[in-house]
């Protein structure tokens, strides 16, 4: 399948997809569907650090960071949504500087664990900061319908809004995958030392990729407290939801790829809300056990997620054509 196949493809699938709610009228269906691109929007953000083998467990306080600014503003300064949302990508990407900067000399599990105990920070502040953040009872988004105040009285303008927000963040993904700055990563991943030695700036690109990556977790988290009508600490910095979750979907579906985040979010984000739903009543934690056996068997058997065995048979099918292809050539 060559390129323009694919991209004909790609847009047939999104034409698709934008006509769910034309024939979908269940609302189920439409949340989970924005569930879906919230998560794809946020595991691709996620992900853009991973290009130069910076696996952040951290994500959820950018995510926080951009919920709560965004939720402040409006229900205690009456400030738009819309201009929210700006001052929430502003505030994520500051939170992204203030944590990578003293953090960026580290590798591997202790740079995990830095962004871990970063994330834990701010979630305990929220709570502390009580005449700010209403403490561990969070904030209550006004329902004012109307697009001006980012309220909705049906869910179809979300699954759209959440559509747009996954298109655009893996299209900057790609974006910078295919730039100076993704080579730099790639570089920096495979030998920094080397990369260094060739004269790349391998901090620098480090810092850049973690503001485009803090910066957009902060807006999708924006989005999100305007999607659930409320903001409170133990939610919007929970590191199960918003960053490990965001990190298993890479895992699962391509860990350092385009497409991984993606078909990962589209996989787990369903399986996660049935498991949620029915093993969850049946005993408090099981689904957690799943995830865990889900992630051993794929880190075991398939390392390189979904997307290697789809790459695998593509590989395969175009060996088999070619196969014919010369066998009829010889006949």
């Amino acid at each position: 399948m060559n390129a323009n196949r694919l991209k004909l493809l790609g847009i047939l699938l999104l034409v698709a997809t934008a006509l769910v709610p034309v024939f979908a009228h269940s609302r189920f269906i439409l949340h989970m569907f924005t569930l879906i691109f919230f998560y794809i929007a946020l595991s691709s953000a996620w992900n853009i650090p991973v290009f130069g083998g910076k696996m952040s467990l951290g994500h959820a306080a950018f995510f926080g960071l951009g919920g709560y600014t965004a939720a402040i503003l409006y229900v205690k300064y009456a400030v738009s949504p819309w201009i929210g949302l700006a001052a929430a990508v502003l505030v994520a990407l500051i939170g992204g500087a203030v944590m990578t900067l003293p953090l960026i000399r580290l590798r591997g599990p202790f740079f995990t664990l830095a962004s871990i105990a970063f994330a834990e920070a701010l979630r305990m502040i929220a709570i502390d900061w009580r005449s700010m953040t209403n403490g561990s009872v969070g904030l209550n988004i006004p329902f004012r319908p109307g697009f001006a105040q980012l309220t909705f009285q049906s869910g179809m303008p979300f699954f759209y809004i959440s559509l747009l927000l996954a298109v655009v963040v893996v299209v900057i993904a790609h974006k910078i995958r295919y730039s100076a700055l993704g080579y730099h990563l790639q570089a920096s991943a495979s030998n920094d030392e080397a990369a260094q030695a060739l004269g790349v700036n391998t901090k620098k690109a480090h810092f850049i990729a973690f503001l485009w990556s803090s910066g957009l977790s902060g807006l999708i988290g924006a989005f999100y407290v305007f999607f659930i009508y409320v903001v409170e600490p133990n939610l919007i910095f929970s590191l199960t939801l918003f960053s490990l979750q965001p990190a298993l979907n890479g895992i699962i579906g391509g860990i350092g790829t385009i497409w991984g985040p993606v078909i990962g979010a589209i996989v787990m984000t369903p399986l996660g809300e049935y498991l949620r739903f029915y093993l969850g009543t049946i005993q408090q934690g099981l689904n957690y056990v799943v995830y865990g056996v889900v992630l051993i068997v794929t880190v075991n058997f398939i390392p390189g997620g979904i997307i290697s065995l789809i790459k695998l048979k593509v590989l395969k099918s175009k060996g088999a054509s070619g196969s014919v292809i010369k066998t009829k050539e010889a006949a």
